[in-house]
């Protein structure tokens, strides 16, 4: 390998990491993927079983003791999927601001092996938030820009969804119809009937074929799959990359410098072009460590906006249970053994009109009625999250630390805090919650945001007294940012060299043959999730490397 030359580099097996192993390689380019993490066997997912943990239980005092003290806060975190996370001890970083939870899979496949599957397009109310609302910035490409690689993402995913004709939510290509529970339908009609502007829809997602196995039973993702079909492709395994090499005089990438997990022995290996996409924080950081004669503060941070204007969503969750009048019908009615699927309430704050004056942007609501899929010792039949934009602050921000990791890579530090704006959205997010569910007439179990757990979960007498104890102690309170893991900015795009990291073409402005398409390329986050708009950014940044590099 380090007498080898590569057309293309890209860093992070993930969603768009694996969407530009793909996307290179069908295009002729010889193409290496470096992975910080391992390999994971098609057995351990197949003894996984799916079960969410107890919240407070005894498995997550274990992962204290098993290095996931961090990464047990998530809401799927369980003993059986404890290996699609990332050991905290090994793999620390720090908070000086607000606490992040910073959530990883650090495996061939990345997070889209543990990624819910849900996959919203973004519009141009988001993409032009500043023209809007007159706040934040507006993205250097449009909706109708991005369309074609929405729609080719969606054609090789296989998205199964419904053309609802919400303006903010554009509609996509489909396989098939998505539908709702019985119980869902009934939420649909209550809300709709007494809140116009709040449409129920059912989620769009990716269907469960997403994540085959290779031919030596490992797991790994449809669009990896696709790159090792044509022979141009070659995935290392804990690679971990520590450094964009470049060149003193033109500044241009050469390659980069990876460690090898197990062996700690160092590596460089050169190409034409690299592709960041580890993931927005760990992108940040590489950026950062990646000084040179012509990137003395890091790579493309002529700006010094490397690690700035760093976003999360803000999240709120409730849980609980439902009138049991539904017959036992707890699956979409059309197809009884698929049980994946949802409910979707889309943004409706301050799109047309000004209609929530306390804060900028909006959220939506996310969740399922009806379905097996909430913590299992609860006996909740319905959960419902929240997410809440954030603002671009340059204040918010991503760093370096002096310390270092076991492989002498430096940590990452998340400056971070919720402001005005986002405390005012997130009270309104959770007072529509709150709302929804008080229509429908439903019992609330808890409910958790970064403002709080609400009494509910204190007086519930099935709950021991110990596990409400060690809930609290574990959550300390409140829900952490991170949790929605929707992080991104950090290496924004824009249409000026002194005001952005990346052109419109997700290059980097002091680097023009490395590009950045996982979310730290975002200048706004929006309310849905970000991952459909990074694969398709890849697609479009990918189509651009094979026409003109």
């Amino acid at each position: 390998m380090q007498n080898k030359k590569y057309d293309a580099i890209v860093v992070g097996s993930g969603a768009t990491g694996g969407f530009a192993a793909k996307e290179l390689a069908e295009r002729g380019l010889k193409t290496l993927v470096l992975e910080a993490g391992p390999f994971l066997e098609e057995e351990k997912f197949q003894k996984a079983t799916g079960n969410f943990s107890s919240v407070g239980s005894v498995s997550r005092i274990k992962a204290g003791l098993t290095g996931h003290h961090k990464q047990a806060r998530a809401s799927f975190y369980s003993e059986d999927k404890a290996f699609l996370f990332v050991n905290d001890w090994d793999h620390p970083y720090t908070s000086s601001k607000d606490f992040f939870l910073f959530l990883r899979g650090k495996n061939v496949g990345g997070r889209f092996l543990s990624w819910g599957r849900v996959a919203l397009r973004m519009s141009d109310y988001a993409f032009r938030m500043k023209t809007n609302e007159g706040i934040g910035f507006d993205w250097p490409i449009s909706y109708n820009e991005l369309l074609p690689y929405y729609e080719k993402v969606e054609d090789f995913l296989g998205i199964i969804g419904a053309n609802d004709n919400i303006p903010f939510v554009p509609n996509g290509k489909y396989i098939k119809t998505a539908g709702l529970s019985t119980a869902e339908q009934e939420f649909k009609h209550t809300i709709e009937t007494k809140w116009p502007e709040r449409k129920v829809m059912p989620w769009r997602y990716v269907k469960k074929e997403a994540t085959p196995e290779d031919n030596n039973h490992h797991r790994i993702s449809s669009p990896l799959a696709a790159g090792l079909a044509t022979g141009n492709l070659e995935i290392r395994a804990n690679a971990m990359v520590s450094k964009v090499n470049t060149d003193s005089h033109t500044g241009r990438a050469s390659g980069v410098t990876f460690i090898d997990a197990e062996t700690k022995q160092e590596h460089v290996v050169e190409a034409d072009v690299v592709m960041l996409c580890a993931s927005t924080i760990e992108t940040i950081r590489l950026m950062l460590n990646s000084k040179g004669a012509k990137h003395e503060n890091g790579l493309g941070n002529s700006s010094g906006l490397v690690g700035k204007y760093f976003m999360d969503q803000v999240p709120s969750w409730i849980f609980g249970s439902v009138p049991n009048h539904y017959g036992g019908e707890l699956v979409d009615a059309d197809n009884p053994k698929d049980n994946h699927g949802g409910i979707y309430i889309p943004r409706f704050q301050n799109l047309e009109t000004n209609n929530y004056p306390t804060f900028k942007g909006g959220f939506n609501i996310q969740g399922i009625v009806g379905r097996p899929m909430v913590p299992q010792h609860m006996n909740s039949v319905f959960g419902l999250m929240g997410h809440g934009e954030m603002l671009p602050y340059k204040e918010n921000y991503v760093s370096l630390n002096s310390t270092k990791d076991k492989w002498g890579i430096p940590t990452p530090n998340i400056n971070i805090r919720l402001y005005e704006n986002e405390i005012n959205l997130l009270k309104a997010q959770v007072q529509t919650q709150k709302e929804i569910i008080a229509e429908n007439g439903y019992n609330v179990d808890f409910a958790i945001s970064p403002l709080g757990i609400s009494s509910e979960y204190d007086l519930l007498p099935n709950v021991p007294w110990y596990e409400r104890l060690l809930f609290k102690l574990n959550y300390k309170k409140s829900v952490a940012l991170g949790a929605a893991i929707h992080e991104c900015g950090g290496a924004k795009m824009g249409f000026d060299k002194s005001d952005s990291v990346l052109n419109g073409n997700n290059q980097v402005w002091d680097a023009p043959n490395v590009f950045v398409t996982d979310s730290a390329c975002f200048p706004t986050n929006g309310s849905c999730g970000p991952t459909l708009t990074t694969m398709a950014l890849t697609v479009r940044a990918c189509e651009y490397i094979a026409k003109n590099l």
